[in-house]
């Protein structure tokens, strides 16, 4: 099993009805005040503090799929529970323009929620189902190297759920996927 963990910074509430369903108890109480100016609209809407979530990703081979799954949960840093609940994780983890396709695969779309394989932790993960096609797809139905297969199967299936690989690491391994080296290790 692979762990990749990850800190997003700066996550800011400026609706009190978002706040109540995202944010921990101890930030819900707290407020900015600023006596300098009476401003009636921002008495209105106060904003509340930056808050930061830390993003779990947890690597595992998928028994029925033989493929790898990714695995994570969000939380925030500063509170001891998980952020439970599939609007949240598209909210702060989903790029803009992988949300719709996303929601839309298959019957229940492609983030579902159950227990990790090998901790029994409660986490989210991308459905394997069509894996093993896509990769296959990409790779043009050559035979690929374990760590080329794991490169691409970061750059497919990560970044719909912003695990961002460094672009270095593909330049790397596109140089490494000519012809006469897929199959070599």
């Amino acid at each position: 099993m692979l762990k990749i963990s990850r800190h997003i910074e700066n996550i800011g509430v400026h609706d009190e009805e978002d706040a109540l369903m995202h944010e921990p108890e101890d930030l819900q109480e707290q407020q900015l005040e600023d006596d300098s100016e009476h401003d009636p609209e921002a008495l209105i809407r106060a904003t509340k503090p930056n808050a930061s979530l830390q993003v779990d990703y947890d690597i595992a081979l998928s028994p029925t799929y033989q493929v790898p799954v990714l695995y994570f949960t969000l939380r925030w840093t500063n509170h001891k529970g998980p952020v439970f609940g599939i609007d949240a994780v598209y909210q702060y983890l989903v790029p803009d323009e992988y949300r719709k396709q996303l929601k839309n695969v298959g019957i229940i779309g492609g983030i579902s929620f159950d227990y990790h394989p090998i901790t029994g932790a409660p986490m989210f993960f991308v459905h394997p189902c069509n894996t093993a096609d896509a990769i296959r797809h990409i790779a043009g139905g050559q035979d690929v190297t374990p760590e080329t297969y794991l490169v691409i199967w970061l750059g497919l299936v990560g970044h719909c759920v912003g695990l961002h690989m460094p672009s270095e690491l593909f330049a790397t391994e596109a140089g490494a996927r000519t012809p006469e080296r897929l199959g070599q290790r």
